[in-house]
């Protein structure tokens, strides 16, 4: 099976050694989030094996070819760690006369190595590392994500997922980019079909840079890239709204991540002549959160009345989107957005959870206190009205 010490719930740095497996076919462990597979040598195996402990406890920079791991970013000695490989081949090999392709790996043991710092968690043989740092974000199969198109090409399209503006230094620890492929996007309409190369010349037409849009996360690969789809209808394009960036660590997971907070006006107000009163938000895993009007019930009706009963669902809400886009946000309206996002960015400033309940009893308590809008954020209204949340 594989070795592993008793690194649960233990902080662990970058390129330490969390797990080896001496199993010939699949190994002994599975790659969970935070960490990467790396191949352990052929002469480098046996001297791991003469201590268990140090050979998972011992860190390193991994990945170095040829050389011994340094023992400054670990726990220990780690002079009975070996030589560590990557898995494009060896010397060994190049010596014997076989010519093999670059990147190919073989089956044989293994080593499980983190790539983040963080805690150890262990569910029977998967091994992830949750990481220390609220700035950083490790994606998951089926997290909502809030995104931003940076680039588009080769039937793709490349986005940014990144929670914080990049910094002055040009090193921002929480940009992460992933990949929306054609095939993961609905068409115009609705319609299924194989895509073609008609469809990648007209990709800038559903997407282009810049653009901001809800989608899930598909697939994580081996490599930590991460790959996305809109095929829900209910992911898509992001128009007319806020967007806002908090740490990822204060957006937890929940069973819905579009929400709609309602009643949050003044007994003086009415609802808006367009119907619309109530106010969508979208929690974005990543730390991206959208904030936006609800659809007003009245337009689907109208879009309903004046179109085919057969027509697809997609169609209807492709024009509701539309509409949604080219409709001016009313003025009560844009107050109300404007003091759920300041109600956000109370939560925030004191480090608290951010969830929907927490979101409406701010924006509640700054309209029972009375307080403007553009006061919300002054030190001693957070302190006061973030009360409620402690």
């Amino acid at each position: 099976m594989f070795k592993m010490d008793l690194l649960s719930q233990q902080f662990v740095l970058p390129g330490q050694v969390l797990a080896t497996s001496h199993s010939e076919t699949e190994g002994g462990f599975l790659r969970g989030h935070g960490t990467y597979v790396e191949l352990v040598p052929e002469g480098g195996e046996d001297e791991g094996d003469d201590d268990c402990g140090n050979d998972v406890m011992v860190g390193g920079m991994a990945g170095v070819s040829k050389k011994k791991r340094p023992t400054a970013w670990g726990s220990g000695g780690g002079s009975a760690q070996g030589e560590v490989m990557h898995t494009d081949g060896s010397d060994d090999k190049d010596k014997d006369g076989e010519d093999e392709v670059e990147g190919q790996t073989s089956k044989g043991p293994q080593r499980l190595i983190a790539s983040v710092a963080g805690t150890v968690e262990r569910v029977n043989k998967l091994i992830s590392v949750i990481p220390l740092s609220s700035s950083v974000y490790t994606g998951q199969v089926g997290d909502l994500v809030v995104g931003r198109i940076v680039g588009v090409g080769g039937s793709r399209w490349k986005v940014s997922l990144a929670c914080s503006p990049p910094s002055s230094s040009g090193s921002n620890g929480a940009m992460k980019e992933g990949q929306l492929p054609l095939s993961g996007v609905n068409l115009p309409g609705g319609v299924q079909r194989i895509r073609t190369s008609e469809d990648v010349l007209a990709m800038r037409t559903l997407f282009k840079e810049g653009d901001l849009l809800t989608c899930e996360i598909q697939q994580v690969q081996n490599d930590g890239t991460l790959i996305l789809h809109t095929r829900s209808l209910r992911y898509g394009k992001l128009e007319n709204g806020v967007l806002l960036t908090v740490p990822p660590s204060l957006v937890g997971r929940r069973k819905n991540h579009f929400v709609t907070l309602k009643g949050l006006k003044t007994s003086a107000d009415a609802v808006d002549e367009d119907g619309e009163g109530d106010v969508d938000v979208y929690l974005g895993l990543n730390g991206g959160i959208w904030i936006q009007r609800t659809v007003p019930s009245e337009w689907e009706e109208a879009i309903r009345s004046d179109q085919d009963e057969r027509a697809p669902l997609a169609e209807t809400l492709q024009k509701l989107r539309h509409r949604h886009a080219t409709t001016r946000v009313s003025r009560s309206m844009r107050e109300r957005i404007a003091r759920v996002r300041n109600a956000v960015e109370c939560l925030r400033l004191v480090h608290c959870q951010i969830s929907p309940d927490s979101i409406e009893a701010v924006a509640r308590a700054s309209l029972d206190a009375g307080v403007r809008v553009a006061d919300m954020l002054l030190p001693e209204n957070v302190v006061k009205l973030t009360e409620v949340t402690r």
